[in-house]
This record gives C-alpha cells, structure tokens and sequence, in this order.
C-alpha cells in the first residue's frame, strides 16, 4: 500500500510538473507574442521615417537650373510588360535642373509614367561624363514639351560626390557673374 501512496505522489507531481510547464511555456509565448507585435510596430514606424527622411532628403538637395543642357538617354526597364517592346529606344533631351538625388529632363518622347520606366541617362557636366541611371517619377505635360522627374537609382557615392561638387561650382560660378 505504501508503494502506491508513493506511486500515486509521484503521478501527481509529475503532473504538476508538467502543468507548470505548460503553464510557463504559454507565459513566455504569450511575452513572445508582445515582443513580437512591438518589433513589428517599431519596424513599421522605422519604415514611416525613412519614408520621411527620403522625401526631406529629396526636398533638401539643392538644385540647379541648366537651361540649354543636352543629354542623351537609353529605355533599360520597365514595370510592365506591355511596353517591353520599347527597351532600348534611344531618345534626346534637356536638362532643365539636376541635383544629386536626380533630374527634371525634357523631352518631346510621351511615356506613360504610371507604368515604372527605368532609364540610362548619358550627359556632360564641366567636361565630367556621367551614365546615371534612373526611374521617371512625375510628367508634366506642356504646350511643345513635356517635362519627366527623374530620381536617380543605384549611384554609388563617389558619382554622387563628383555630381554634388560640379553643382556647388556651377552654383559659386553663377554667384560670381
């Protein structure tokens, strides 16, 4: 009888043993769960604020009108299929403004915007060539012209650093006259 009194205080702590397993096991997962939720809330609001940052970025880099400005420019990517047919179509422009984040390029090819197109921008600046590339973010439509916003991808930082600094002399330049 003793041995089954014993047996039966073992069968029960076993069993309270493992209820407080399962108890702390359901704890802890449920503080997963909260740290969980937290990590997905701060990265969404890490995303917002760079979000944020790019469009302040964008906003703050400082531009400078070039009137007469040629370049040349090459279709390499589009976000819809339908209009593969024009990869490679080379065209001609001007640049109106340029910063080192991108461009205000003009042109008489009409291109519909809404549908991602990436492009190779070819142009001279102070005798320093440049091969950018780009993907169009606004049009504006005017009477002989139409005007592309061009955000410049992929550029490495030594290209972004030569950019800025053939703006900043081609901004004390134009203060000198």
């Amino acid at each position: 009888m003793k041995i089954s009194v014993l047996e039966d205080v073992l069968i029960a702590l076993l069993i309270i043993q493992a209820l407080l397993l399962i108890l702390i096991y359901w704890f802890y997962a449920k503080q997963l769960r909260k740290k969980d939720a937290q990590i997905n809330t701060l990265q969404e609001s890490l995303t917002d604020l760079q979000a944020k940052w790019s469009e302040a970025e964008r906003r703050r880099a400082f531009r400078i009108k070039l009137p007469d400005q040629e370049c040349k420019f090459e279709l390499i990517g589009f976000g819809d299929k339908s209009l593969e047919p024009l990869k490679y179509k080379k065209g001609e422009g001007k640049i109106k403004d340029i910063s080192y984040l991108g461009m205000k390029l003009s042109c008489k090819l009409d291109l519909p915007i809404r549908k991602k197109i990436f492009l190779l921008i070819h142009f001279t600046l102070c005798n320093e060539e440049f091969s950018l590339k780009g993907k169009i973010v606004r049009k504006e439509e005017l009477m002989n012209d139409i005007l592309y916003g061009i955000e410049f991808m992929e550029l490495d930082h030594q290209d972004q650093q030569r950019l800025y600094q053939i703006i900043k002399k081609l901004e004390l330049e134009r203060r000198k006259i």
